[in-house]
């Protein structure tokens, strides 16, 4: 039998264990725009298919030299509040041609339509990252799995987001505007053009926390 005391102690350590796992909740994910993926115990798979239009409404507006967009994301729930933060992945990409013209990794949105959003990562057709700032880089996609870091620093009216990959820095992008932002959310998946096969991109060990 539990002592008294030795059960208030119990009581009152669960009920710390429990406050330290809720007290910085985690983000929960859902697909964009009907999006299709899959989510197994923490292992996110989204399956691209070559010439199939994605499921927001401008996939199907054609823009600069692509006539539609493929797509398959997440994007979290809720707003993301003024603060530093840290997103990390593990990130597997399967494909038999040479990347699209544009594959979006990451995107840090504010709910705008055919506008840019405040910052998103990818890869080029040259197989080397860019974003939505640069188009070019010198930094050659790995071969293999690789982790990817974005720390953000969200401010009324301002996203700065720095971008590591292994460990090393890649680049950073820097957003500003008058007002302030409608809405700001984070995705991640694919959002590709002008592709040249199907893909599979793989996300495991998902991480989001405030700094």
């Amino acid at each position: 039998m539990i002592g008294k005391f030795s059960l208030k102690a119990l009581v009152i350590t669960l009920g710390f264990l429990a406050l330290s796992t809720t007290s910085v909740k985690a983000l929960e994910w859902k697909a964009s725009c009907g999006s299709k993926y899959s989510n197994w115990f923490g292992t996110y798979t989204f399956n691209v298919k070559q010439g199939e239009v994605g499921g927001c409404p401008s996939d199907k507006k054609a823009q600069h030299s692509w006539k539609f967009s493929e797509r398959s994301e997440v994007k979290s729930k809720g707003r993301i509040a003024v603060g530093k933060y840290k997103w990390t992945a593990i990130i597997d990409i399967e494909r038999n041609c040479k990347p699209a013209y544009r594959n979006t990794l990451f995107q840090v949105h504010d709910a705008s339509y055919m506008i840019e959003p405040p910052s998103w990562f990818g890869i080029n057709q040259f197989n080397k990252f860019r974003t939505n700032e640069k188009r070019f880089s010198d930094i050659d996609v790995p071969t293999g799995p690789f982790e990817l870091v974005a720390l953000l620093d969200i401010q009324k009216r301002s996203v700065k987001v720095d971008y590591y990959v292994n460990g090393n820095f890649v680049t950073s992008t820097y957003d500003t505007i008058n007002g302030s932002y409608k809405e700001l959310y984070l995705k991640f998946g694919s959002y590709r053009v002008n592709s040249n096969c199907d893909l599979t991109q793989t996300y495991t060990k998902v991480r989001f926390k405030r700094q």
